[in-house]
């Protein structure tokens, strides 16, 4: 047997890639996701301790008791869809089977997932989203990674950039937002993700979306991340372009609409 037969084959290749960008996500993500889902809980713990309190008492009131209860089970939704917007990143998980989903509930997951990544990286999230019930054929999970791989993207090109201070008011430096909006075009949805960041060099963005193409000089990005969302972005049906900007960049993600109501 040649060495060559024990060379992986290209879908054995993405598969890997794939595998390895989400071991990377899930450190960044951990601490913002514990964060957002710590909230809920807390919520939970004082309405259950509120009821428990006046049963105690004997001033149960059945009408504020209900509105309790109606929050613990909101609470409980809600850290419901934060762990599992988390599951899309374990490596042993695969992804959802496609459905019919309105991608901003997808989306909106995601952008609670990085919550505090944005406030930790004291960059501004802008959201504009859609109000329609527009849907596209998608796995939930691929989605939500396909957009926090962007906007990990996004946040890491400010590393570079220094941070505002707040207490120097006239301080020459730019503010750092990430622009999150989402538009129907003709039969497609559209999810752009723009940044003020600076933009990449021309040699740099040209590759991009190439696996182990990245700007961190420090080993803290392998460069797999914009490989990984073309091939979720493919795998949707879609796909995800970068364009340059007068700021910085712009990520623009395309997912045919299965129906617009």
């Amino acid at each position: 047997m040649s060495l060559d037969d024990d060379r992986p084959t290209a879908e054995e290749l993405a598969v890997r890639l794939q595998y390895s960008a989400r071991l990377a996500s899930v450190g960044k993500l951990a601490s913002s996701a514990a964060h957002e889902i710590n909230q809920p809980l807390n919520v939970i713990r004082m309405a259950a301790f509120n009821v428990r309190r006046a049963i105690q008492k004997g001033t149960l009131d059945p009408k504020s008791a209900l509105v309790k209860l109606e929050r613990i089970d909101s609470q409980i939704a809600r850290a419901a869809r934060l762990v599992g917007g988390m599951k899309a990143f374990s490596p042993t998980t695969t992804a959802d089977t496609p459905t019919a989903i309105n991608p901003t509930e997808a989306l909106t997951t995601a952008l609670e997932l990085m919550a505090k990544r944005f406030t930790a990286a004291d960059v501004e999230l802008i959201h504009e989203p859609r109000t329609g019930d527009e849907t596209v054929q998608a796995a939930p999970s691929a989605l939500q990674e396909l957009v926090i791989h962007l906007l990990d993207n996004a946040i890491e090109a400010y590393s570079d950039i220094p941070e505002r201070n707040p207490l120097l008011v006239n301080e020459d430096v730019p503010p750092r937002w990430v622009r999150v909006v989402e538009a129907v075009h003709e039969q497609d949805f559209i999810i752009t993700i723009e940044d003020a960041a600076g933009g990449l060099a021309a040699e740099i963005a040209d590759r991009a979306f190439l696996p182990f193409v990245t700007t961190a000089e420090n080993g803290s990005h392998a460069g797999l991340g914009l490989t990984v969302c073309a091939s979720l972005a493919a795998s949707l049906g879609g796909a995800v372009t970068l364009d340059p900007t007068e700021l910085g960049l712009v990520a623009t993600v395309r997912l045919p609409l299965i129906s617009a109501f």
